[in-house]
């Protein structure tokens, strides 16, 4: 048997805490000596104070474990009780992950001058982003291994630096695809793209990624396309055409923001790719 002092720091609990658990009718001490009022608590009831911090840990109030403990649960019983809170609890952090994911999405939709209608072309003025990028020129027969190698690069140095990222992720063409300045001297078999991950936090970047705030836009064309990478070819004409026709002048790289792809479907036919370009 031990005394108040000494089980408190055996379990780890203030004398002041083992008392008012003793007033709840949680823990109640094995023994109270008549004449000197001491009260003794034995070894077993440590494993009381470990149901007691697990009850805790899941949630319950101090009122429904003393109900729990009162009830002479066994042990199994128990176990089930907190296997059942866990999976309660498990469905609450998925349901507050996804909320978490739309509120990470909303405010970059904010940032970026809300999406467009679907293929209605509009200016918009955007906010900066922060993002981690990786930035390289390579030849075009080589995109689809050098984009795979630059994603994963840079969600892997992401991950490292336990960073939250935000949503869309997005692609600049500097040049690429489609050139838009009439003096381009760039060799047109090459590509300069960057990739971006908007994230929540600035954090030191490994190698050839730099994380810095995609500049702001007072003009950006925007136009939504709606189905699979092998048609966005037309909506970009019809982008540029208006842009030409309206007498626009592009003033800084394309984007490509992925709102919906094959994370999210597996139907390519439902994708949903911004397409932005800062003029004046």
């Amino acid at each position: 048997m031990f005394k108040t002092g000494t089980f408190s720091k055996m379990c780890g609990l203030s004398a002041d805490t083992l008392h008012h658990y003793e007033k709840m009718k949680i823990l109640i001490p094995e023994y109270t000596d008549n004449d000197t009022r001491y009260r003794y608590y034995s070894a077993e009831q440590l494993l009381t104070v470990n149901k007691i911090s697990a009850l805790k840990d899941a949630g319950f109030s101090l009122k429904e474990i003393a109900g729990i403990l009162n009830n002479k649960k066994d042990h199994h019983s128990l176990t089930d009780l907190l296997e059942e809170k866990a999976l309660s609890l498990e469905k609450t952090l998925e349901q507050e992950t996804e909320r978490l994911k739309r509120l990470y999405t909303n405010i970059f939709l904010i940032k970026n001058g809300g999406v467009p209608l679907m293929n209605e072309i509009t200016i918009k003025k955007t906010e900066s982003v922060l993002a981690a990028s990786l930035r390289r020129r390579f030849h075009k027969d080589f995109f689809d291994e050098e984009l795979e190698e630059m994603w994963s690069k840079v969600n892997a140095s992401i991950e490292k630096h336990k960073i939250k990222k935000s949503v869309p992720c997005l692609m600049i063409y500097h040049t690429g695809w489609w050139n838009f300045a009439d003096d381009e001297k760039e060799d047109e078999r090459y590509l300069d793209v960057e990739i971006s991950e908007p994230v929540l936090k600035k954090f030191e970047s490994d190698d050839e990624i730099r994380v810095y705030k995609l500049p702001a836009e007072e003009k950006m064309a925007c136009v939504v396309h709606q189905g699979s990478f092998e048609t966005i070819g037309n909506t970009f004409e019809v982008f540029f055409k208006w842009i030409r026709e309206n007498k626009y002048v592009i003033n800084g790289p394309l984007r490509e923001i992925y709102h919906k792809g094959d994370w999210a479907t597996d139907n390519p036919d439902e994708y949903i790719t911004e397409l932005q370009v800062p003029v004046k």
